[in-house]
């Protein structure tokens, strides 16, 4: 179902890549979510495991477009940051995002968490929110491990479904980001699992199909016009940095 994305460069080589920062607490599967997005199995990063060095580190999957027409590729940058609540201090991550910004300037966050109240980031997303990229930069909400979530419409629902209190899911994550007063730009309710894990199940392969496009739509859909300027001119994009930066993509890490 869908289209393949491909890690090729696009034939818009005349415009920088749209810079897509996904984040989230470590152990929610943001390795997973990078997976469904390109299509096929890129990142090896496991939540159990532990970081080489304290200082927080990043993955750039570049240039890749997330459509099959060639005269619509859309290029994106995707860095896969340091899980936060891990090795690395929070504090240490959120300056790595922001050097990105400096350096790029970042154009998406998309904010991976489970649908477990006490993997919700209060601090982190209205940190980035109000301190890195300005309000102008959209915010994604992408909730994971529903691929056993009930419901009549399927997982979509569980954004709105009703808590004890009278809330809802979806808004209540939001009040308790953002304190009543934002919202997310977009939100998705998916599953992550390995296509080899679904293959042999119906209900999860068309899951996990209606997952990968649906964050790729969103992501589109956030990616349009033009493209926000780096922070800093000083640092801007270096393809040779993109080069050495997907270097760590072949080469097994210690």
């Amino acid at each position: 179902m869908g289209s393949i994305a491909r890690s090729t460069y696009s034939n818009q080589t005349s415009s920088k890549p749209y810079v897509v920062v996904i984040f989230g607490r470590t152990g929610v599967g943001v390795s997973s979510l990078v997976n469904l997005i390109l299509g096929y199995h890129v990142s090896n990063d496991h939540p159990n495991a532990k970081p080489h060095s304290q200082h927080p580190r990043f993955t750039l999957h570049t240039p890749v477009t997330l459509s099959s027409n060639p005269r619509s590729d859309t290029p994106l940058s995707l860095y896969e940051v340091s899980g936060f609540g891990g090795q690395s201090s929070d504090a240490a991550i959120l300056e790595t995002i922001r050097k990105i910004d400096q350096r790029e300037g970042i154009d998406l966050f998309v904010y991976c968490l489970r649908k477990q109240k006490a993997m919700v980031m209060p601090g982190v997303v209205r940190h980035i929110r109000e301190h890195i990229g300005g309000r102008d930069v959209p915010m994604i909400a992408v909730v994971t491990e529903l691929e056993r979530f009930e419901a009549e419409a399927g997982m979509e629902d569980w954004w709105n479904a009703p808590l004890g209190d009278g809330s809802m899911n979806g808004r209540w994550i939001e009040e308790m980001c953002f304190g009543g007063g934002d919202r997310f730009d977009a939100h998705a309710c998916v599953t992550t699992l390995p296509r080899k894990e679904v293959d042999l199940v119906d209900k999860l392969r068309k899951r996990r199909d209606i997952s990968e496009e649906r964050v790729r739509q969103l992501i589109l859909e956030q990616c349009r016009g033009q493209k926000r300027r780096a922070s800093d001119p000083t640092d801007s994009y270096s393809p040779c940095r993109c080069l050495s930066t997907l270097f760590t993509l072949v080469c097994p890490r210690f």
